[in-house]
Formats: C-alpha cells, structure tokens, sequence
C-alpha cells in the first residue's frame, strides 16, 4: 500500500510541470521558488496572490532581479481580464489571465543550518527513551 501511495504522489508531481529554483536571495535571506512552466495564471491564482511578492510591484521587481531564469514572470496583480507582473529579464507587463507563460507561484525560506543541527540533540534524547522503554 506505501508503494502505490508513493508512486501515485511521484506521478502527480512529475505531471505537474514543477520546477524550483534553489537559494534565491532576496533581502538577505535565501528562498527556494517554485514556478510552472506554460501555464496560464488562472491555472495558480490562488497559489500566486499568497506569495511574498503579490501585492506590490517594487517587491515583484525586486524578486524577478533576484531570480535568474529567463522569461519567469513574477505576478504582483490582477484586473477582470489581465495579471500584471514583472519578468526576470527586467520587462514589466500584462497578460490575459487565460495566456500561457512561465509564471512563479510561491517561495519557501530556506532554513539556515543552527535550527537543524539544534533538532539532533532532540532527536538522540528521543531515540535513547525508545530504547529505554524497550528494555
């Protein structure tokens, strides 16, 4: 049953058309940022307006400066019929929401090392009470 789960997870995500782009850095502080490519921005509406550049056009310029794949749009708003966005060769623009182009769609902070070198000391302590309560 784990298998079939797991290669059903691994067909979804190979079909979606996913890409990331790793160790971004945008004010300090790196990001990995998802983006799909020919994709049209109806598609990831909801995913987009929740991203850190959505909302402001400055932080969407900022953010397209910092990536460096060609032609990735960063979406900063939208209209009834358009989303307006910045471009990672430095254009600004808007589309219909129904045209297909490589658009990012969110971006998680990567975490620095201190936390998770910080967890090992958790994780040992955990391991030695299992072991404890086996006996």
């Amino acid at each position: 049953m784990r298998f079939v789960i797991t290669l059903v997870s691994l067909l979804f995500v190979v079909s979606a058309k996913a890409a990331t782009l790793s160790n971004v850095t945008v004010g300090g502080q790196a990001y990995d940022i998802t983006y799909h490519d020919s994709v049209t921005f109806n598609t990831y509406e909801t995913t987009i307006d929740d991203a850190p550049w959505w909302g402001n056009g400055t932080t969407a310029q900022t953010w397209a400066n910092a990536a460096s794949t060609n032609d990735l749009r960063f979406a900063f708003d939208s209209s009834a019929s358009n989303a307006f966005y910045y471009t990672t060769n430095g254009g600004i623009g808007f589309d219909g929401k129904s045209t297909s182009a490589n658009y990012a769609v969110s971006a998680v902070a990567v975490p620095a090392p201190l936390p998770i070198l910080g967890i090992l000391p958790v994780v040992g302590f955990l391991k030695r009470m299992r072991k404890r309560q086996r006996a």
